[in-house]
């Protein structure tokens, strides 16, 4: 479902006006390569040691995290239009700040909702590695979230009645800095 809405927005977004150093990215999108396998692979074996219950509400709440998080996400997506950026962060030619939808919410509601479903599959496989998968994502998604803070700083166009977006709204976790 993710790709049928993140692939053609490869193709539909604006040219590339700044990017980061991709030294600065390459650790993060590892790290949160690496969060993915651990989350997502259940040959780990040695790893596969039980954490959270399998039976109870336990299995249906992480279900719903994941729809939940699956949903916010792409909305957040649909929101951004021709300034999605996709793998790699950078500020698009005629870059808008966007600050409706699920920006009116949260600053990154991308990674919010990516984060979300993460733990509703830890909670749903409930193993140690799905845990260390989570781990690892969220450490990703939040050096992801300060690289992008700092290119969304200069030039951004903002309608003369907004504050600048850092003050506006929660990170993807609140109060997590």
């Amino acid at each position: 479902m993710l790709g049928l809405v993140w692939l053609p927005g490869f193709f539909m977004s604006k040219g590339t006006s700044n990017a980061p150093h991709l030294a600065l990215q390459i650790p993060a999108s590892a790290l949160l390569g690496v969060g993915f396998v651990f989350l997502l692979n259940p040959s780990m074996r040695f790893l596969n040691v039980p954490i959270t219950p399998h039976d109870g509400p336990v299995g249906p709440a992480g279900l719903a995290l994941d729809l939940a998080g699956i949903g916010f996400a792409i909305w957040a997506r649909l929101a951004l239009g021709a300034n999605w950026s996709g793998i790699v962060a950078t500020t698009k030619e005629g870059h808008e700040l966007v600050q409706t939808g699920p920006y009116a919410i949260v600053r990154h509601p991308i990674y919010a909702g990516i984060l979300l479903a993460m733990i509703g599959t830890a909670l749903t496989l409930g193993t140690l590695a799905s845990y260390i998968g989570l781990l690892a994502g969220f450490v990703a998604m939040m050096i992801r979230v300060n690289i992008e803070e700092r290119l969304m700083q200069p030039p951004v166009q903002r309608s003369p009645r907004s504050l600048p977006a850092t003050h506006q709204k929660a990170r993807p976790v609140p109060m997590v800095r």
